[in-house]
């Protein structure tokens, strides 16, 4: 998978990247939604609105998809503001790719935080066998706190959570060290040589 810069490229910038890779790479994706410059509008952009925001991102998804085929082309869709106020905008996003079959997913698996959890992570859940879907451990993720332990989150209930909450399709694990060393790529060994053991079972 490949990630493009951010959500002001053009569609020509979509299309050209789609000419040269389709079909050669896994998949891209379009980074995460979330935008942040207060709620009053005095830092707004000119002519910004949340409307606008959301029908821009819609356009995006659709010319990714267009674009890509015969890859797998994800959104990353967190938030669709600073403090969440409203989920309308970021469940119209997700309505808008089950219509034209793009997959979703996002940053962060953040095992049960509250936000993700009253946003976007029901919303990935509910695509499971509708569409692709995707999301990212970054740097950071290794070492929050899981809530449900009151202790720091392990690999195993990383993965544990996004394959049987989140359900995902895809999983981007990020290289932080000492964690990717020591536990992600064992736990990923590990598993690869059960599936190796039982796949005629």
């Amino acid at each position: 998978m490949i990630g493009t810069g951010g959500q002001d490229g053009s569609d020509y910038t979509l299309i050209a990247l789609g000419q040269k890779f389709n079909g050669k790479i896994e998949g891209i994706n379009l980074p995460e939604t979330a935008v942040a410059f207060g709620e009053k509008g005095k830092l707004f952009p000119s002519g910004f609105t949340y409307e606008n925001y959301r029908d821009a991102i819609k356009e995006n998804m659709k010319v990714l998809k267009q674009a890509f085929p015969n890859s797998t082309a994800i959104l990353y869709a967190n938030f669709m503001y600073e403090h969440g106020v409203s989920k309308s905008n970021l469940t119209d996003l997700y309505n808008y790719a089950k219509e034209i079959g793009i997959g979703m997913g996002g940053p962060d698996i953040k095992v049960y935080r509250k936000y993700q959890m009253e946003n976007s992570y029901p919303l990935i859940r509910d695509l499971n066998g509708i569409v692709p879907t995707g999301v990212a451990v970054q740097h950071g993720n290794y070492d929050i706190i899981n809530p449900k332990t009151g202790k720091q989150v392990t690999v195993p209930e990383i993965l544990d959570f996004a394959e049987n909450y989140l359900r995902l399709s895809y999983i981007f694990w990020f290289i932080q060290e000492p964690y990717y060393s020591q536990q992600v790529l064992p736990q990923l060994k590990s598993l690869k040589k059960y599936h190796e053991k039982n796949r005629f079972h």
